[in-house]
Formats: structure tokens, C-alpha cells, sequence
């Protein structure tokens, strides 16, 4: 599903940064094992990149690999 589901106003973002939007919250939440069974962790991953999006980030491979960074665990999260 691509992101365009959960904008609220698309016209603040060009085709190109939709597209590379829609690019990384796909391969975000396949990295991740979020499937179209789990719709709240999607909108969670896809908030999360409308928000860098709208501070500037566009690149799809930034966005992707810093959501992901965000979701998963620190090394110290697993020792607490």
C-alpha cells in the first residue's frame, strides 16, 4: 500500500517524494516483518516517515534505513 493512504495533504510533497515515500515505507516495514495483518505498526512506520519527510528527508534508502534504525532495540534496551 503506498504511502499515499496516510497523508492527510498531498500537495506539500512532489510525485517524486511520494514515490520515494511510498518506497521506503515499503521496504521499511518488509525489513521490519510488518505485514498488512499489523495496520497500526504501518501507520506507525509510515508517520514516522511523513515526518522526516517534511523536515527534509526525501531519499528513500535515508528514510528507510532511519526508521528502521529507530524500531530496533539498542544494544543497551537488551541488557536493561
Amino acid at each position: 500500500m503506498p504511502i499515499r493512504a496516510y497523508l492527510g495533504d498531498q500537495s506539500m510533497f512532489t510525485p517524486d517524494a511520494i514515490d520515494a515515500m511510498s518506497q521506503a515505507l515499503e521496504e521499511a516495514c518488509a525489513v521490519l516483518a510488518i505485514t498488512d495483518f499489523h495496520p497500526g505498526a504501518r501507520e506507525m512506520v509510515a508517520a514516522r516517515i511523513i515526518h522526516l519527510a517534511r523536515t527534509g528527508m526525501i531519499d528513500a534508502n535515508a528514510l528507510r534505513n532511519r526508521v528502521v534504525l529507530e524500531a530496533r532495540p539498542s544494544p543497551e534496551d537488551l541488557t536493561a
